[in-house]
């Protein structure tokens, strides 16, 4: 059976909405990744990795959310979601969000979907995070690290 596979989702050169991208870049050279876990950069765009999701048994995926810009969530506050509390009114930064891309790739895979949702401050053109997620960061990793750990054992 394949690895649990994480996508982190986003446009590192928009800002916050890159979290996704930021966060798996740093996975990948963290000694606490477990062995089980394999980690990789999705870009904008879930769908393009249908192939790589294609067998699995789970799938997580990051991406950042809009709710802090709305002032529904604090910056770097993760929502642990899984498939069946998705939803799709949820506001993300992409054209398609990752909740309605899940919802396409669950019709033609049996793989269950966890979504680790990271409120952010921003969407703007911005080749970094702002100060307050960037300030954030260790913490956000810790805590995906523990959800990992928790997923990748079930």
């Amino acid at each position: 059976m394949k690895p649990l596979l994480v996508i982190g989702l986003g446009n590192p050169l928009m800002g916050d909405d890159g979290i996704g991208w930021h966060i798996v870049a740093r996975l990948a050279g963290d000694p606490r990744l477990p062995e089980t876990v394999e980690v990789t950069s999705g870009g904008t765009d879930l769908l393009r990795h249908a192939d790589q999701i294609e067998g699995r048994s789970r799938v997580v995926v990051i991406d950042a959310i809009q709710d802090a810009i709305e002032g529904n969530g604090q910056v770097g506050q993760i929502s642990i979601l899984d498939e069946d509390q998705l939803d799709e009114r949820q506001q993300h930064a992409h054209h398609l969000s990752a909740v309605q891309a899940i919802g396409l790739l669950q019709l033609i895979t049996p793989v269950r979907f966890t979504l680790l949702g990271i409120s952010i401050s921003s969407a703007a053109v911005a080749n970094q995070l702002s100060p307050a997620l960037a300030a954030r960061m260790p913490a956000i990793l810790d805590r995906v690290l523990q959800e990992l750990m928790c997923t990748s054992s079930k």
